[in-house]
């Protein structure tokens, strides 16, 4: 168990390439959205996935971004993310 205001390092071999979900196993967690997800081999990825134009359509009507990364950018480019959390010492 993490202590409170505490972390934990997972260190892995990424070499299986997809997306993936990290997630506590307490489900109200990842309603409270402490989940991750991790893409590995984003360019390979590119090339072996089609997106159904449906899918597209729906992310289009929702106004969410369809190509380029998290923060809707291609490559590496990161700029646009929402800010980080604040982490407060404890008391």
């Amino acid at each position: 168990m993490v202590p409170p205001m505490q972390y934990v390092r997972i260190r892995f071999r990424a070499d299986n390439p997809g997306v993936w979900l990290l997630h506590c196993h307490m489900d109200i967690h990842f309603t409270m959205g402490m989940a991750m997800t991790f893409v590995e081999a984003p360019e390979m990825l590119r090339k072996s996935v089609n997106v159904p134009p449906e899918m597209l359509d729906m992310c289009s009507a929702l106004g969410v971004g369809a190509r380029g990364n998290a923060a809707g950018n291609m490559d590496f480019n990161l700029d646009g993310l929402p800010p980080l959390p604040t982490i407060v010492p404890a008391a």
